[in-house]
């Protein structure tokens, strides 16, 4: 989904935010053409209040990426810190995790392709060519957030991305650095440390998104892969038993797949037909499942 902002006519290019299919952690891009050579970063420490500027070896993409993973873990890539919140289906409180300071909205990159049904547009024209501060929460599927804002809302995780308009005034920039464009990444979050293991975490997305407390298998995907979500995480990756109701269709060790990631939660298998050994990309009866993973 890109996520466009809207000054009178014209569009410009202000952030892509995307959810992983494999277990709903999200990629938000802050977005910019071109790249900066140099850099200037400082704290809000006593101490470290004074901008220090640091020089690339090689030139850098002016594209900032933050994840924000199911398990409350959020990575700020430009700085290599990371902070942690409450898991995405846990989200009882809003909390801000990342500031954006822009000069003037027309500074951004003009956008000019057609606009799609999954870009979201926020109208910031009333700002015109004065310093805007951006400030990018996570907080309930019910939050309302206060003044001008942009909200996307997911249902079946109970969570929402809420994008705020904050007063640029209130935010001191360096003498200097009036003209540029900063970002504010949080030493700290609501927590010292992760509050959900990835395995849970990946378990409790699809429950949300299904309502399911049970295994949770998805049909036939355009390869013909079925996911299957167990119920709890297994203590170590399981053997396996599959039967099929059909005994003209069978499933292949070499046609299951597992990722070291998941490997105690989920597995991915294909059922091909006994005769042509042609791959089944439909539906099918399943007779029973079986997971043992016992030491």
């Amino acid at each position: 989904m890109r996520i466009l902002l809207k000054n009178h006519l014209a569009l410009f290019k202000f952030m892509r935010l995307e959810s992983v299919d494999r277990d709903g952690s999200l990629i938000l891009v802050v977005r910019r053409d071109g790249t900066d050579v140099s850099s200037a970063s400082w704290s809000t420490k006593p101490g470290e209040q004074n901008p220090i500027e640091r020089v690339f070896e090689k030139s850098r993409d002016r594209n900032k990426r933050i994840t924000i993973h199911q398990s409350g873990c959020v990575n700020y890539h430009e700085n290599e810190r990371k902070i942690f919140i409450e898991p995405l289906t846990r989200v009882t409180q809003a909390i801000c995790i990342y500031h954006y300071y822009i000069p003037a909205i027309e500074k951004l990159d003009f956008y000019s392709d057609p606009i799609s049904e999954e870009n979201a547009v926020f109208d910031v024209s009333e700002y015109g060519d004065k310093p805007v501060l951006f400030s990018i929460c996570i907080a309930p599927k019910d939050f309302v957030p206060p003044g001008r804002a942009i909200k996307l809302t997911y249902n079946s995780e109970g969570y929402s991305v809420v994008i705020v308009v904050d007063d640029a005034l209130s935010f001191r920039v360096p003498a200097g650095y009036e003209k540029h464009f900063i970002t504010l990444t949080l030493d700290r979050g609501l927590f010292f440390e992760q509050q959900m293991a990835e395995d849970q975490a990946l378990i409790s997305y699809h429950q949300a998104l299904t309502y399911s407390k049970d295994m949770i298998m998805y049909a036939p995907n355009g390869e013909g892969f079925i996911k299957l979500i167990f119920a709890v995480s297994m203590l170590k990756a399981p053997k396996f038993k599959i039967e099929l109701a059909d005994p003209g269709l069978y499933v292949s060790d070499n046609d299951v797949i597992r990722e070291s990631r998941s490997e105690k939660t989920m597995l991915k298998f294909r059922v091909r037909d006994q005769r042509t050994k042609q791959i089944i990309r439909e539906n099918v009866p399943i007779k029973s499942i079986t997971l043992d993973a016992r030491l």
